[in-house]
Protein backbone atom coordinates (compact mmCIF):
# COMPACT_ATOMS: atom_id res chain seq x y z
CA UNK A 1 0.00 0.00 0.00
CA UNK A 2 0.98 3.30 -0.91
CA UNK A 3 2.40 5.50 2.30
CA UNK A 4 2.86 8.82 0.75
CA UNK A 5 1.59 11.84 2.28
CA UNK A 6 -1.46 13.45 0.89
CA UNK A 7 -0.88 16.62 -0.05
CA UNK A 8 -3.34 19.67 0.20
CA UNK A 9 -3.47 22.36 -2.22
CA UNK A 10 -5.37 25.97 -2.51
CA UNK A 11 -6.37 26.44 -6.26
CA UNK A 12 -8.16 29.28 -7.19
CA UNK A 13 -10.70 28.61 -10.29
CA UNK A 14 -10.93 31.92 -12.34
CA UNK A 15 -13.97 31.77 -13.76
CA UNK A 16 -15.92 31.05 -10.92
CA UNK A 17 -13.81 32.88 -8.06
CA UNK A 18 -14.20 29.38 -5.82
CA UNK A 19 -10.84 28.72 -3.74
CA UNK A 20 -10.69 25.33 -3.52
CA UNK A 21 -8.76 22.64 -1.76
CA UNK A 22 -7.50 19.89 -3.50
CA UNK A 23 -5.93 16.77 -2.83
CA UNK A 24 -2.96 15.01 -4.12
CA UNK A 25 -0.69 12.13 -3.69
CA UNK A 26 1.35 9.95 -6.62
CA UNK A 27 2.63 10.80 -9.88
CA UNK A 28 2.34 9.24 -13.22
CA UNK A 29 -0.82 8.79 -14.70
CA UNK A 30 -3.43 11.09 -13.49
CA UNK A 31 -6.88 10.23 -11.97
CA UNK A 32 -9.46 12.33 -11.09
CA UNK A 33 -12.03 11.60 -8.61
CA UNK A 34 -15.62 14.04 -8.30
CA UNK A 35 -16.75 13.25 -4.38
CA UNK A 36 -20.80 13.40 -3.96
CA UNK A 37 -23.15 15.19 -1.28
CA UNK A 38 -22.35 15.28 1.44
CA UNK A 39 -19.09 14.77 1.75
CA UNK A 40 -15.83 16.48 0.21
CA UNK A 41 -12.20 15.35 -1.13
CA UNK A 42 -11.22 13.80 2.27
CA UNK A 43 -14.23 10.77 0.55
CA UNK A 44 -11.12 9.52 -1.75
CA UNK A 45 -8.03 9.70 0.87
CA UNK A 46 -8.38 5.63 1.61
CA UNK A 47 -8.41 4.88 -2.39
CA UNK A 48 -5.52 7.56 -2.86
CA UNK A 49 -3.87 5.47 -0.37
CA UNK A 50 -3.96 2.15 -2.34
CA UNK A 51 -3.77 4.40 -6.02
CA UNK A 52 -0.54 6.85 -5.19
CA UNK A 53 2.24 4.25 -5.75
CA UNK A 54 0.99 3.80 -9.43
CA UNK A 55 -0.62 6.86 -10.39
CA UNK A 56 -1.46 10.81 -9.58
CA UNK A 57 -4.27 11.16 -7.59
CA UNK A 58 -6.45 14.24 -7.93
CA UNK A 59 -8.95 15.03 -5.38
CA UNK A 60 -10.81 18.95 -5.22
CA UNK A 61 -13.80 20.07 -3.20
CA UNK A 62 -16.24 21.15 -4.91
CA UNK A 63 -17.34 24.67 -3.95
CA UNK A 64 -18.96 25.53 -0.89
CA UNK A 65 -17.91 21.62 0.23
CA UNK A 66 -14.97 20.46 2.33
CA UNK A 67 -12.71 23.63 2.35
CA UNK A 68 -13.85 24.89 -0.89
CA UNK A 69 -15.77 28.81 -1.03
CA UNK A 70 -19.41 29.38 -2.45
CA UNK A 71 -19.75 32.48 -4.19
CA UNK A 72 -23.06 33.75 -4.71
CA UNK A 73 -22.55 33.61 -8.13
CA UNK A 74 -21.69 29.97 -8.09
CA UNK A 75 -25.42 28.43 -9.17
CA UNK A 76 -24.60 24.79 -9.39
CA UNK A 77 -25.46 24.91 -13.20
CA UNK A 78 -24.21 22.10 -14.57
CA UNK A 79 -22.01 23.98 -17.18
CA UNK A 80 -20.81 25.71 -13.62
CA UNK A 81 -19.77 22.46 -12.97
CA UNK A 82 -18.16 21.26 -15.81
CA UNK A 83 -16.01 24.34 -16.04
CA UNK A 84 -15.07 24.33 -12.42
CA UNK A 85 -13.73 20.62 -13.06
CA UNK A 86 -11.91 21.80 -16.23
CA UNK A 87 -10.36 24.46 -14.71
CA UNK A 88 -9.08 22.18 -12.08
CA UNK A 89 -7.16 20.40 -14.54
CA UNK A 90 -5.88 23.14 -16.16
CA UNK A 91 -4.58 24.42 -12.65
CA UNK A 92 -3.15 21.16 -11.71
CA UNK A 93 -1.30 20.57 -14.57
CA UNK A 94 -2.86 17.44 -15.19
CA UNK A 95 -1.57 16.34 -18.21
CA UNK A 96 -1.93 13.13 -20.39
CA UNK A 97 -5.20 10.72 -20.84
CA UNK A 98 -7.06 11.07 -17.53
CA UNK A 99 -9.17 8.15 -15.26
CA UNK A 100 -12.04 9.52 -13.97
CA UNK A 101 -13.91 8.57 -10.69
CA UNK A 102 -17.18 9.49 -10.10
CA UNK A 103 -19.27 8.96 -7.29
CA UNK A 104 -23.29 10.42 -6.47
CA UNK A 105 -23.62 13.90 -7.13
CA UNK A 106 -19.90 14.10 -8.36
CA UNK A 107 -21.39 12.30 -11.63
CA UNK A 108 -23.41 14.88 -12.41
CA UNK A 109 -20.53 16.66 -13.33
CA UNK A 110 -18.05 14.33 -14.35
CA UNK A 111 -20.54 12.57 -16.99
CA UNK A 112 -20.74 16.29 -18.59
CA UNK A 113 -17.21 17.02 -18.55
CA UNK A 114 -16.47 13.04 -20.12
CA UNK A 115 -18.68 13.35 -22.77
CA UNK A 116 -17.25 16.77 -23.86
CA UNK A 117 -13.77 15.77 -23.40
CA UNK A 118 -13.46 12.34 -24.78
CA UNK A 119 -10.13 12.64 -26.43
CA UNK A 120 -8.62 13.44 -22.87
CA UNK A 121 -10.18 10.27 -21.39
CA UNK A 122 -8.28 6.65 -20.12
CA UNK A 123 -11.89 5.71 -18.88
CA UNK A 124 -14.02 6.27 -16.59
CA UNK A 125 -14.70 4.11 -12.77
CA UNK A 126 -18.56 4.86 -12.07
CA UNK A 127 -19.50 3.86 -7.84
CA UNK A 128 -23.37 4.59 -7.03
CA UNK A 129 -23.87 7.60 -9.29
CA UNK A 130 -27.40 9.52 -9.95
CA UNK A 131 -26.71 10.75 -13.35
CA UNK A 132 -30.25 9.42 -15.17
CA UNK A 133 -32.75 10.81 -16.97
CA UNK A 134 -35.82 10.74 -15.29
CA UNK A 135 -34.54 9.59 -11.71
CA UNK A 136 -37.23 9.45 -9.53
CA UNK A 137 -35.23 11.39 -6.35
CA UNK A 138 -35.63 9.81 -2.90
CA UNK A 139 -37.15 11.83 -0.27
CA UNK A 140 -34.30 13.87 1.30
CA UNK A 141 -33.48 15.02 -2.37
CA UNK A 142 -37.02 16.41 -3.30
CA UNK A 143 -37.20 18.32 0.84
CA UNK A 144 -33.84 19.78 -0.02
CA UNK A 145 -34.64 20.62 -3.54
CA UNK A 146 -38.01 22.40 -2.83
CA UNK A 147 -38.06 26.04 -5.15
CA UNK A 148 -41.66 27.33 -3.16
CA UNK A 149 -41.34 29.63 -0.28
CA UNK A 150 -42.56 26.99 2.30
CA UNK A 151 -40.15 24.21 0.91
CA UNK A 152 -37.30 26.13 1.10
CA UNK A 153 -38.45 27.18 4.56
CA UNK A 154 -38.67 23.30 5.35
CA UNK A 155 -35.41 22.58 3.86
CA UNK A 156 -33.37 25.30 5.84
CA UNK A 157 -35.05 24.00 9.55
CA UNK A 158 -34.38 20.86 8.41
CA UNK A 159 -30.69 21.50 8.15
CA UNK A 160 -30.54 23.96 11.41
CA UNK A 161 -31.93 20.50 13.30
CA UNK A 162 -29.31 18.31 12.00
CA UNK A 163 -26.51 20.71 13.20
CA UNK A 164 -27.90 20.32 16.69
CA UNK A 165 -25.93 18.81 19.25
CA UNK A 166 -22.68 18.25 17.13
CA UNK A 167 -24.90 16.38 14.53
CA UNK A 168 -26.71 14.35 16.59
CA UNK A 169 -30.13 13.57 14.86
CA UNK A 170 -27.94 13.87 11.25
CA UNK A 171 -25.80 11.07 12.87
CA UNK A 172 -28.80 8.38 14.13
CA UNK A 173 -30.25 9.12 10.23
CA UNK A 174 -27.41 8.86 8.53
CA UNK A 175 -26.24 5.41 10.49
CA UNK A 176 -29.44 4.08 9.95
CA UNK A 177 -29.44 4.77 6.05
CA UNK A 178 -25.68 3.34 5.81
CA UNK A 179 -24.59 0.92 8.40
CA UNK A 180 -21.58 0.69 6.76
CA UNK A 181 -19.62 3.82 7.76
CA UNK A 182 -18.02 3.65 10.96
CA UNK A 183 -18.10 5.72 13.85
CA UNK A 184 -15.09 7.93 13.32
CA UNK A 185 -16.85 8.15 9.43
CA UNK A 186 -20.03 9.44 10.68
CA UNK A 187 -18.40 12.03 13.11
CA UNK A 188 -16.44 13.50 10.15
CA UNK A 189 -19.37 13.61 8.31
CA UNK A 190 -21.30 15.49 10.73
CA UNK A 191 -18.61 18.27 11.32
CA UNK A 192 -18.04 18.77 7.69
CA UNK A 193 -21.44 18.50 6.52
CA UNK A 194 -23.86 18.92 9.29
CA UNK A 195 -22.47 21.20 11.86
CA UNK A 196 -20.98 23.31 8.57
CA UNK A 197 -23.69 26.12 7.13
CA UNK A 198 -21.49 26.62 3.96
CA UNK A 199 -22.05 23.24 3.16
CA UNK A 200 -25.40 22.64 3.95
CA UNK A 201 -26.22 25.43 1.55
CA UNK A 202 -23.74 24.11 -1.44
CA UNK A 203 -26.17 21.42 -0.88
CA UNK A 204 -29.77 23.30 -0.99
CA UNK A 205 -28.62 25.09 -3.85
CA UNK A 206 -27.25 22.17 -6.12
CA UNK A 207 -30.25 20.10 -5.34
CA UNK A 208 -32.85 22.78 -6.09
CA UNK A 209 -31.53 22.55 -9.72
CA UNK A 210 -30.42 18.74 -10.10
CA UNK A 211 -33.71 17.52 -8.64
CA UNK A 212 -35.68 19.27 -11.61
CA UNK A 213 -36.70 17.06 -14.70
CA UNK A 214 -34.54 18.87 -17.53
CA UNK A 215 -31.32 18.81 -15.36
CA UNK A 216 -30.46 15.00 -16.44
CA UNK A 217 -31.34 15.83 -20.31
CA UNK A 218 -29.32 14.51 -22.75
CA UNK A 219 -27.31 12.31 -20.11
CA UNK A 220 -28.18 8.62 -21.56
CA UNK A 221 -26.97 9.72 -24.84
CA UNK A 222 -23.54 10.84 -22.97
CA UNK A 223 -22.95 7.79 -21.42
CA UNK A 224 -23.60 5.76 -24.76
CA UNK A 225 -20.69 7.99 -26.26
CA UNK A 226 -18.67 7.53 -23.62
CA UNK A 227 -18.79 3.79 -23.09
CA UNK A 228 -18.88 3.19 -26.76
CA UNK A 229 -15.32 5.34 -26.71
CA UNK A 230 -13.31 5.02 -23.16
CA UNK A 231 -13.52 1.43 -20.99
CA UNK A 232 -15.86 2.43 -18.53
CA UNK A 233 -16.19 0.08 -14.89
CA UNK A 234 -19.38 0.77 -12.56
CA UNK A 235 -18.25 -0.87 -9.01
CA UNK A 236 -21.81 -0.53 -7.10
CA UNK A 237 -22.94 -1.34 -3.92
CA UNK A 238 -25.74 -3.40 -4.36
CA UNK A 239 -27.64 -1.89 -0.48
CA UNK A 240 -27.41 1.76 -1.59
CA UNK A 241 -30.64 3.44 0.28
CA UNK A 242 -30.86 6.18 -2.12
CA UNK A 243 -29.74 4.93 -5.91
CA UNK A 244 -30.71 0.89 -6.33
CA UNK A 245 -28.58 -1.32 -7.59
CA UNK A 246 -30.71 -1.60 -10.85
CA UNK A 247 -29.43 1.68 -11.78
CA UNK A 248 -25.70 -0.23 -11.88
CA UNK A 249 -26.87 -1.04 -15.42
CA UNK A 250 -27.42 2.46 -16.91
CA UNK A 251 -23.80 2.92 -18.03
CA UNK A 252 -23.89 2.11 -21.77
CA UNK A 253 -21.23 -0.93 -22.34
CA UNK A 254 -19.80 -0.37 -18.82
CA UNK A 255 -18.91 -3.55 -16.90
CA UNK A 256 -20.76 -3.72 -13.96
CA UNK A 257 -19.24 -5.13 -10.67
CA UNK A 258 -22.23 -5.20 -7.99
CA UNK A 259 -20.52 -5.55 -4.07
CA UNK A 260 -22.49 -7.89 -1.87
CA UNK A 261 -24.12 -5.90 1.09
CA UNK A 262 -22.12 -2.97 0.19
CA UNK A 263 -23.80 0.69 0.74
CA UNK A 264 -23.73 3.51 -0.82
CA UNK A 265 -20.39 4.44 0.36
CA UNK A 266 -17.65 2.26 -1.45
CA UNK A 267 -14.98 4.69 -1.61
CA UNK A 268 -14.58 4.68 2.09
CA UNK A 269 -16.17 0.96 2.85
CA UNK A 270 -14.55 -0.84 0.10
CA UNK A 271 -11.90 1.06 -1.68
CA UNK A 272 -10.15 -1.99 -2.72
CA UNK A 273 -12.93 -2.67 -5.48
CA UNK A 274 -12.21 0.92 -6.98
CA UNK A 275 -8.81 0.52 -7.04
CA UNK A 276 -8.82 -2.77 -8.84
CA UNK A 277 -11.26 -1.05 -11.55
CA UNK A 278 -8.64 1.07 -12.33
CA UNK A 279 -6.43 -0.90 -12.77
CA UNK A 280 -8.21 -2.91 -14.54
CA UNK A 281 -8.62 0.32 -17.19
CA UNK A 282 -5.04 0.88 -17.15
CA UNK A 283 -4.36 -3.17 -18.03
CA UNK A 284 -6.72 -4.14 -20.64
CA UNK A 285 -9.77 -1.93 -21.17
CA UNK A 286 -12.35 -4.19 -21.32
CA UNK A 287 -15.75 -2.88 -22.30
CA UNK A 288 -18.58 -5.42 -22.34
CA UNK A 289 -18.39 -8.36 -20.27
CA UNK A 290 -21.48 -9.54 -18.26
CA UNK A 291 -21.87 -8.24 -14.98
CA UNK A 292 -20.43 -9.58 -12.11
CA UNK A 293 -20.44 -10.02 -8.28
CA UNK A 294 -17.58 -9.74 -5.56
CA UNK A 295 -18.53 -12.20 -2.66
Amino acid sequence: MFDGQVQEHKLLVPSSRVRTRVLESGSGSPVLMLHGNPDNADEWRPLMSRLGSRYRCLAPDFPGYGQADLPDTFQYTLAEQVQFVDEVLKLARAEGPITLIVHDTGGMAGTAWAAANLPRLRGVVVTNTVAFERFPWFDIARTWGGRAPWERLRAQIGMFAIGLRRGALFKRIFSRQSPQLSESELDRFATSFAMNRVAKAASLRQFRLCTQPEFFSGFDAMWSRISQTVPCRVVWGDRDPYISAEYAHRFGRARVTLIPEGGHWIALTAPEHLATAVDAIHANGEHVVPPVAVG
